[in-house]
């Protein structure tokens, strides 16, 4: 019992934790059946990508807008009602499966809708993990969400390759819906913290507007927040697409890798991000959060830039097939241990220093800005692979990550919303 209480911190982030786990496992069982079924259905490999686009298009334009609802409504009752509302599209999606009448049009829309019950659940969840453990059990909680995120982005896959053999789209889709509801059922006993009422008056569109507006002047005001935000979207525009596409292509039609030595680098890194939720509670403790944030960027910068150095028309050929497979994973599985810290202390900070009544509008309209460079990037770099060697990109995209180190090591505001070990609140606003 006492290395449970361990593990889910209390009782009510326990039960959040658990409910995330299926629900978000579901997801990745989903999303992997979703793209086998639109494979099926029409053999299109642009269709595949347009799904996956309108899938992605609802975070990036709504998120602001849902980061005010988190703050205006009642948190559970978001949390509860979107993890219903998920569970019946999918379990409605099984019905017109079996059917036989589920068709392309059908799969856009319930992926559209599904987007957007997940654009609501995001920032209400994110705004309320600070009140249900301790300040000095944040970086804690974040790095159990860390854990559960890296598992069941590893797990989601491969449980659906074995549930789609064993019991078809049909077996998925009421698996994935009653993951659902069991995540509802298991936050409807959360005790959600008290939230505090934002100001209101008779003209609720006005309320709204002037609501969105004081999130965007929060942040425009927040130097150390601005600095944090504009590193974030670099390294975001610069590495999705470098190991989205990139890194892909290099594999692929340069070391001529097989499938299942391309899959077994890729998954180094995943691996190193569960190795990475088990050290967060230690380099926590060691090192400050500047230190963890310059050091990392620094860190990713160099094994990106070794990657740039493998890619090397005679630094590849001079190894062996096993010699290249160790030199991706390596790097690979680094990366992934470190990216753990990074994401863990960005959201422990903004949780530490963005008072309660900000926090939905804040983590929402940071989390549409890292998402809106990632298209942008991925269409450029899709541009310029066909006449850019891929060492340069990895190269490239390796000193700008140092560059954004020695940015964050240079920034006063950044080094003040820290505050070495203890950051305390930023000063509040008054609406406008």
């Amino acid at each position: 019992m006492q290395r449970l209480r361990g593990i889910f911190i209390n009782r009510d982030f326990g039960l959040l934790l658990i409910g995330r786990l299926v629900s978000q496992l579901g997801d990745g069982i989903h999303y992997f059946a979703m793209a086998w079924l639109v494979l099926d259905l029409t053999g299109s490999g642009t269709a595949l990508g347009t799904l996956l686009m309108a899938a992605s298009l609802p975070g990036i334009l709504l998120a602001p807008f849902s980061g005010v609802l988190a703050d205006t409504w009642d948190r559970k009752k978001i949390v509860i009602a979107m993890d219903v509302v998920r569970g019946l599209l999918v379990l409605t999606l099984a019905v017109v499966h079996a059917t036989g009448q589920l068709t392309l049009p059908i799969l856009y829309v319930a992926t559209i809708l599904l987007s957007l019950a997940g654009v609501l659940f995001s920032p209400a969840i994110m705004a309320t993990v600070p009140g249900l453990v301790k300040r000095e059990e944040l970086a804690k909680a974040n790095a159990r969400n860390a854990f559960t995120n890296s598992a069941t982005g590893t797990l989601g896959p491969i449980v659906g390759a074995l549930l789609l053999a064993n019991f078809g789209y049909l077996g998925i889709f009421v698996i994935n819906g009653t993951s659902f509801l069991l995540s509802a059922l298991s936050e409807a006993f959360i005790r959600f913290p008290v939230q505090e009422p934002l100001a209101a008056t008779s003209n609720p569109k006005a309320d709204f507007m002037n609501n969105l507006k004081d999130g965007f002047r929060f942040l425009w005001q927040n130097a150390g927040l601005r600095v944090l935000i504009a590193g974030g979207l670099l390294l975001n525009f610069l590495f999705n697409p470098l190991f989205g596409v990139v890194f892909p292509y290099f594999g692929k039609e340069v070391l001529l890798m097989t499938p299942e030595h391309f899959g077994l680098s890729q998954s180094s890194f995943p691996v190193g991000m569960f190795i990475g939720t088990m050290l967060v509670a230690l380099l926590a403790k060691t090192l400050t959060k500047m230190r963890i944030l310059t050091g990392a960027a620094t860190l990713q910068g160099i094994l990106v830039i070794t990657l740039g150095l493998l890619a090397l028309p005679a630094v590849h050929a001079s190894l062996s097939t096993y010699g290249v497979l160790l030199a991706l994973m390596v790097p690979m599985f680094l990366m992934g241990v470190i990216s753990v810290q990074v994401n863990v202390q960005v959201n422990t900070l903004m949780q530490e220093t963005v008072p309660d009544h900000y926090r939905g509008r804040v983590f929402a309209m940071f989390g549409s800005l890292m998402q809106l460079a990632t298209p942008l990037g991925m269409g450029l770099f899709g541009l310029l692979l066909g006449f850019i060697p891929v060492h340069i990109f990895f190269i490239f995209c390796g000193t700008m990550a140092v560059a954004v180190a020695a940015s964050f090591t240079a920034s006063s505001a950044l080094r003040s919303l820290c505050g070495d070990e203890t950051p305390g609140p930023v000063a509040e606003l008054k609406s406008a």
